[in-house]
């Protein structure tokens, strides 16, 4: 691993200003970007090799902000569990990570592990997406099972089936609606935007439709931005109706985020191996 952090220092690409954008080179696999606005840190999972391979070959990449390695989670080291590695999150302290059918918590000043649900007891296969709601519960899509799980954190990470339809679609990223209260989710089957109440009804977001949707963000006054994995797009869509390309022609755009404190969209190129900026 020295070695991959020595190959990231000789690779990274900073632009003079942060505000222009940057890039990432030499991932393997990308598949998650986000920000730690507390800090401004960059964490971005790397899959390493085939989804649903319990290979130990997974890393998730820590970057300053100014773009130099700080630490990786690496399923190489004997005292971490990491395979495949997806989709992040964070609440204070504790980075979330999918990983094939489980959820690890890590660290993410040290990178130690702090804990692991393995979620096949409830039928978990590919575990996708993940989302906060306001009360600090975490949302997991499943995308071969159509179904999503709820983790109650502040109460010993209970878990429970949140919904299972097959209307969802092979759903991917989700993001949670504070103002409607619900689960906003993209799907893989369908291209639709969906969204999910508290009370599991599921309604169409918006009217379009796309190819296969991975992730999703929010972005600038309530905005949704979107990555058309297949279609090769990032799009903003507007009040969930009008919907624009913000830039096309990615090599599969995979889990997107937004840097408010950049204004900076987190983009990682799953096949390309790459993670980059758009202003």
């Amino acid at each position: 691993m020295r070695f991959l952090l020595i190959n990231f220092l000789t690779v990274f690409l900073l632009t003079p200003s942060l505000a222009l954008g940057f890039r990432v080179g030499g991932l393997q696999s990308p598949a998650s970007f986000i920000v730690d606005p507390a800090l401004g840190h960059y964490f971005i999972s790397n899959i390493s090799g085939k989804p649903l391979d319990r290979d130990h070959n997974g890393f998730i990449l820590k970057l300053d902000a100014s773009g130099q390695p700080l630490l990786s989670i690496s399923g190489k080291n004997k005292k971490t569990t990491l395979h495949a590695p997806e989709s992040l999150a964070l609440k204070r302290n504790i980075l979330y990570v999918t990983d094939i059918d489980s959820l690890r918590w890590f660290d993410k000043n040290t990178g130690n592990s702090l804990g692991h649900i393995d979620l096949t007891g409830i039928g978990a296969q590919h575990l996708k997406g993940l989302a906060f709601d306001d009360e600090e519960n975490l949302y997991l899509s499943d995308v071969l099972v159509n179904a999503i799980y709820k983790v109650e954190t502040r109460n010993h990470h209970k878990i429970t089936v949140f919904i299972k339809d097959n209307r969802l679609d092979n759903p991917s990223g989700m993001v949670f609606d504070p103002v409607r209260k619900r689960l906003i989710v993209v799907t893989r089957a369908s291209g639709q935007i969906l969204g999910v109440g508290m009370d599991k009804k599921i309604v169409p977001a918006i009217a379009k439709t796309f190819k296969h949707l991975y992730g999703v963000g929010w972005g600038r006054a309530g905005n949704l931005l979107v990555s058309d994995q297949t279609g090769g797009k990032i799009y903003r869509i507007r009040n969930f109706s009008h919907s624009e390309i913000v830039r096309e022609n990615i090599l599969t755009p995979a889990g997107l985020s937004f840097d408010y404190a950049r204004n900076l969209i987190l983009v990682p190129s799953l096949e390309g191996n790459i993670a980059f900026t758009i202003p």
